[in-house]
């Protein structure tokens, strides 16, 4: 693996080819092989189960920032500024859902924001 802090890839990340991956750390540019898939395990219940949760919360936090009224009474709820509503908003949904599970409920198809 190669790296760099001056680099004229400095300023790209993603696949080169189909052998190698440019990836960002910072202000440090990394060269490294393209992972092997086929020698990936498959993902667990549980990976399989997150994934669709984190699905989810993608979709409902994204339906919050497209909607200006929801986006503002969400972002004055959570005290956050706009840069950090989406992740704000996922945290918050992954909150509500170990809470319901705690509490032997079903998992919550919405972000209740508020009292």
């Amino acid at each position: 693996m190669a790296s760099s802090t001056t680099s004229i890839l400095k300023d790209f990340s993603g696949k080169l080819g189909d052998q190698f991956v440019l990836k960002r750390y910072g202000n440090k540019s990394v060269i490294c092989m393209l992972p092997q898939r086929d020698k990936r395990k498959k993902r667990t219940e549980k990976q399989l189960q997150n994934n669709q949760l984190m699905a989810t919360a993608n979709k409902l936090a994204q339906d919050i920032i497209d909607d200006p009224a929801k986006r503002d009474a969400a972002q004055l709820f959570l005290n956050v500024t706009r840069n950090k509503l989406y992740t704000s908003l996922v945290r918050l949904y992954f909150q509500q859902v170990k809470e319901a599970k705690e509490k032997g409920e079903e998992i919550p198809n919405r972000i209740t924001i508020g009292l």
